[in-house]
């Protein structure tokens, strides 16, 4: 999936993130024990990490994902920010602005690792009592292994093999083993944390398609783009490398719990398609019930399913108005189509000076009554539409100072003098 068309958003809201991190990491200065701030920059960090990585900007994901993981002890009260700590979380910030605008200049995140950041931050996690959790996590992602190998000889969590594959997509397979390709299914698991499922998915297929070739997805791509699946999904794949490099391809996908699968040869499709005519042979009556079951079921399943989607529709329909107070309530909006609305309504002033001037030509009373009236309420009209067009085209000045805050509080660190900012009309 081409993802270039998404890279204007993608460098309008990291922007926007960034600013959040920078706002509440000064405010997380001056109060340590500031939970919103705390919250607030967790949730930037964690969206940037989302979106780094949905775009395939693996060192800025890399970087947030480090910085994420430091709120995430603060936060469960494993660690304590401390002066040194907003310091180098400063750096991160700078680290994470520097990525972005190589991004926005070039499209590419540069070669720049930042390391030295990265290393620091570790060694807030390490000393901060963070480590201890750390193997716990190696542990569940070794017991989902581990599982696996239990799969291999049959178990509940290689639902790849419930998966019900066509003809075509059998031939498919078939065709590809004989050409000297492997064929692999698996069950890939999400952490059920994962607030962005479809993302993740998403990165899966993507990690997958520079290795080889996703041939048959459970649920749809369409339903996984929607997000309309639980934390599991199922793939085959086509490709020449072995299959521990697929695994672990995908399982290097962040949140990505585990990888169970297994190779699916040709031998096991002949025998999956010769036991299905086999039982199609043997009880050739059972289909019959089964379009039977089927057939009278419709008529009660309007009464069953429909409240189902409205019980579905309400918990969303409440997790909405929740999020409101999150983000503001408005829209982008292209500047050149502000531009556009602002010369078309430009337009319609001018024709509506037109109209006057026709109106006090005609002699006709009557008419000039009537033409008069509606020329007062169409001037009415274009005097509101051009002074909200006004509105809308206006920004805060707020935008143009907002970066002063930091600016003084680095100088102040240099110089080592006490400086104070007041700003005041950021509104206008």
């Amino acid at each position: 999936m081409d993802v270039s068309q998404y890279l204007g958003i993608f460098l309008d809201e990291s922007q926007e993130h960034i600013q959040a991190l920078n706002d509440n990491l000064l405010t997380l200065e001056q109060d340590p024990e500031n939970e919103d701030s705390i919250n607030e920059i967790f949730r930037a960090a964690h969206s940037l990490k989302g979106m780094a990585g949905t775009m395939g900007y693996k060192r800025l994901q890399k970087l947030t994902h480090i910085t994420e993981d430091v709120f995430s002890a603060i936060r469960s009260g494993q660690m304590k920010v401390t002066s040194a700590m907003i310091d180098v979380l400063f750096q991160a910030l700078d680290g994470i602005q520097g990525y972005v605008d190589t991004i926005r200049d070039t499209t590419e995140e540069g070669d720049d690792d930042n390391e030295a950041i990265t290393t620091e931050l570790k060694n807030f996690l390490e000393g901060g009592g963070e480590k201890a959790p750390e193997p716990k996590k190696a542990d569940e992602k070794e017991a989902p292994a581990a599982e696996a190998a239990a799969d291999s000889d049959g178990g509940d969590k290689a639902l790849y093999r419930k998966v019900v594959l066509e003809d075509a997509q059998k031939d498919v397979m078939k065709d590809a083993v004989v050409a000297g390709n492997h064929v692999y299914a698996f069950t890939v698991y999400v952490q059920e944390s994962c607030l962005l499922k479809a993302a993740r998915a998403f990165l899966v297929f993507k990690a997958i398609e520079e290795i080889g070739e996703v041939v048959v997805s459970d649920p749809p791509t369409q339903d996984i783009e929607d997000e309309k699946f639980d934390f599991h999904f199922n793939i085959f794949v086509i490709t020449s490398e072995p299959f521990d490099k697929v695994q672990s391809a995908i399982k290097a996908v962040s949140e990505i719990e585990d990888a169970i699968g297994e190779e699916y040869d040709e031998a096991k499709i002949d025998a999956d398609v010769k036991a299905e005519a086999s039982s199609q042979a043997a009880e050739p009556e059972k289909p019959a019930e089964v379009h039977q079951e089927v057939a009278e079921k419709p008529e009660k399943a309007p009464e069953k399913e429909t409240p189902a989607p409205a019980a579905k529709a309400a918990p969303s329909g409440g997790k909405k108005p929740a999020a409101k107070p999150v983000t503001s309530r408005t829209i982008r909006v292209d500047i050149e189509k502000l531009d556009v609305l602002m010369n078309l309504v430009s337009e319609l002033i001018i024709a509506k000076n037109s109209l006057v001037s026709a109106a006090s030509g005609n002699n006709n009373m009557k008419e000039n009554m009537a033409i008069n009236e509606q020329i007062d309420y169409l001037e009415s009209v274009t005097t509101n539409l051009h002074e909200s067009v006004m509105k809308v085209r206006m920004v805060p000045i707020e935008s143009a100072v907002q970066k002063f805050p930091r600016m003084i509080r680095d100088l102040e660190k240099k110089l080592g003098k006490k400086m104070n900012l007041t700003i005041s009309g950021e509104e206008t």
